[in-house]
């Protein structure tokens, strides 16, 4: 067969023809390749892109299928995404459908000169700070030479920070100057745009949606609690053991802003989280596309619902893509761009995730399989000494970060393993099939969970339903073929180190071996929201470049922008309805009403009673009392009081209040038999079937209200 490119006349071959004839693509050079397709200037305008448009029509449709509903079957889906895909490959081998270019990768290796001394001081000061934390808390000295440590590992390679010292000092140049400039561009009212969008969805309605707390966030507000009165472990215990980072960034900020404990506060810290994270989703997408394929990801990711519903739960969850964002994107760039400083700050966020959130312990893995990828491509090829000392300083720099951890792990290897042995193995519970099975129906699930199913849990998903709307779901299937045609024509490693990142980053949902029911989680797959949502950006990034350039007269003017709105608009019309709709509604059903039995215990502190007279009586299956305190603004206190300590509390004369469960007769009559001049009352709750009782007990004679 002659490969020797010809002039594209689309008109004359016809489709079946273009098909045989790259049918063979693998037979071809890829850099060879990479050369002839090199989008050019266009200068005849080419044939309508009805195949793209198909495509992208059949996705949407094929995605919408998949919406729950009764009798829901994967059939109609299947074969239209099947149709979807077939005219997706089709509008590829007619070079009418092409992802962006792709940055080309630095010729010249890696510089390698550092400071020796630096170098050496950095490990010494390292060392100590390990001796030092064996107290499994933060002090002064053993923090300030653990600080210090990383420090000069970064001095180490100071000849390489020049340029960014160059650029602080053109940034403060142009904040001292007495007339500043500024540009409105189309861009720049394009991005504002996009911020103003995303801030509503991440602040709408943050106080209510979620509407409750659950236990887990109990234990968060309690630790941070321990925080703002003195505790300053390096890891948390309660409950089988919690990385710390949430707790000390929320701690800061309700000591800064003098603010109680509380779930909204919880939330709040968890957004800017959130925010963070799409801004390096941005810098990765932009990195691997260009500026328009980093705004679209960072835009669908701050409207999606998935990391919507578990950064609104503001536990930790939003720290595993918040430092999964960083990593990928400054190792892609480091080992692209070759600079040093990159790859340190590579270890330095792959170190710090380690304090965010349990599931993060895979990516230490990814990093040396994405290590592994780029060797065996060809832009490795008389670097690769290169990128295994790129590999070496990474894990040097996360492991001096990741010191003061470290030092507890080794000290209480049970305790800090707990959670993921937990699941990966045996330990709780045994493995109901073969694990090498479970594994692979896990992986499988775990898949498909973004067109199909997310799971059960319906404190952070909606169960049962798509990860993605309808919109997203769409465009990340074209993205996914389209990098894996891409990677099989040209093989850059950058595409095969971005599609292998997603079922890596679902890893800690899939080796779920001993409770294959909690997979697919939404939690536990947290970090494939950032490689997901880039693939969605370059999607949405190709269609409407190719309608741009393909569309003639007026059409090429308008029906872009008209169908970049649309997509924009539905995605966000779903999005809503799937948080501050569907959401709020299964999880203000599924969740207890302590915020009301709270507000009830808060006028009655405030008025004639106190804390230590505010009881909750204990019923199986009902409120958290910590809870219950927390939103009576008594955090750290617990409101529980079990049967046989009613009688007791006849020795303290104060005003008592007793919140008791519906349906709890025995303590209803044990409370009025011991307070027969008690009242007792009924609450109607806003929720159905969450009413609860109110036993009042009025203070002795001669006791004065709130008298301690």
């Amino acid at each position: 067969m002659n490969h020797q490119h010809e002039p594209e006349n689309q008109d004359q071959d016809s489709v079946w023809d273009y098909f045989i004839e790259k049918i063979k693509f693998w037979t071809h050079d890829p850099v060879e390749k990479e050369k002839i397709e090199t989008p050019g200037p266009i200068t005849n305008k080419p044939a309508f892109p009805w195949l793209s448009l198909v495509s992208l029509m059949l996705g949407l449709m094929a995605q919408l299928t998949f919406e729950p509903s009764p009798g829901r079957t994967p059939w109609p889906g299947i074969i239209l995404y099947l149709a979807a895909g077939g005219c997706l490959l089709a509008s590829i081998l007619r070079r009418e459908w092409r992802l962006p270019d792709l940055i080309p990768d630095q010729d010249e290796p890696m510089s390698t000169a550092f400071r020796l001394d630096f170098f050496l001081i950095g490990l010494l000061l390292a060392i100590l700070a390990f001796v030092l934390f064996g107290n499994g808390s933060f002090g002064l000295l053993n923090t300030f030479l653990w600080l210090l440590s990383i420090v000069f590992i970064f001095l180490s390679f100071g000849k390489m920070i020049k340029k960014e010292g160059q650029a602080r000092k053109e940034i403060l140049s142009w904040i001292k100057a007495e007339n500043w400039r500024i540009c409105i561009s189309r861009w720049t009212i394009i991005v504002l745009g996009v911020i103003a969008i995303i801030l509503f969805f991440n602040f709408y309605r943050l106080d209510s949606v979620p509407p409750e707390m659950v236990s887990d966030q109990a234990e968060k507000l309690l630790d941070i609690n321990d925080i703002l009165n003195g505790s300053r472990a390096v890891y948390f215990p309660r409950n089988t053991g919690r990385e710390p980072i949430h707790f000390y960034l929320t701690a800061l900020f309700m000591a800064v802003f003098n603010l109680e404990v509380s779930f909204l506060n919880l939330k709040i810290v968890a957004v800017f989280a959130n925010l963070l994270t799409l801004f390096f989703i941005y810098l990765l997408g932009k990195e691997i596309g260009n500026k328009w394929v980093g705004l679209g990801a960072a835009l669908f990711a701050g409207m999606a619902y998935w990391p919507l519903l578990f950064t609104r739960l503001a536990l930790r969850i939003p720290y595993y893509p918040l430092f999964v964002a960083p990593v990928m994107y400054f190792m892609i760039r480091g080992l692209r761009r070759q600079d040093v400083m990159d790859i340190l700050l590579t270890g330095l966020f792959l170190g710090l995730g380690l304090y965010g959130y349990t599931p993060f312990r895979i990516v230490p893995i990814f990093v040396v399989l994405g290590t592994i990828i780029y060797l065996v491509h060809k832009p490795a090829e008389n670097k690769r000494l290169q990128a295994i000392f790129a590999l070496a300083l990474i894990t040097l720099v996360s492991l001096v970060v990741f010191v003061p951890l470290l030092r507890y792990w080794l000290a209480n290897p049970d305790l800090f393993a707990y959670r993921a042995f937990s699941r990966l193995t045996g330990m709780e519970a045994g493995f109901q099939k073969a694990p090498a099975l479970i594994f692979l129906e896990n992986f499988w699930k775990a898949s498909i969970m973004f067109f199909w199913d997310n799971g059960v849990i319906w404190a952070h998903s909606i169960p049962g339903r798509p990860a993605l709307e309808i919109v997203s779901g769409a465009l990340y299937f074209s993205g996914i073929i389209g990098l894996l045609v891409r990677y099989i024509r040209k093989r850059r490693w950058v595409d095969l180190f971005l599609l292998v990142s997603i079922p890596m980053m679902m890893m800690p949902s899939i080796l779920s071996l001993a409770y294959p029911g909690e997979n697919p989680s939404l939690n536990r797959t947290a970090g494939a929201v950032v490689p997901v949502f880039v693939v969605i950006g370059l999607s949405l990034e190709t269609f409407i470049r190719t309608f741009r350039a393909r569309f003639s007269g007026l059409l090429a003017k308008f029906a872009p922008a008209a169908i970049l709105g649309i997509l924009v608009l539905w995605s966000g019309l779903n999005n809503y309805d799937l948080v501050f709709n569907q959401y709020y509604q299964i999880y203000r059903a599924s969740s207890w009403n302590t915020s009301e039995i709270g507000d009830a215990a808060r006028f009655f502190i405030e008025s004639i009673g106190s804390p230590e007279t505010t009881y909750l009586v204990g019923y199986p299956h009902w409120v958290d009392s910590r809870l219950v305190a927390i939103n009576a603004g008594q955090a750290g206190r617990d409101f529980a009081i079990f049967p046989e300590q009613i009688p007791a509390t006849q020795n303290d004369p104060r005003a008592k209040m007793f919140f008791v469960n519906m349906y709890d007769t025995e303590n209803i009559e044990l409370l009025a038999e011991t307070y027969p001049w008690g009242a007792l009352w009924k609450h109607d709750s806003d929720v159905e079937n969450k009413d609860f009782m109110i036993f009042f007990v009025p203070p002795m004679q001669g006791t004065g209200a709130n008298d301690n």
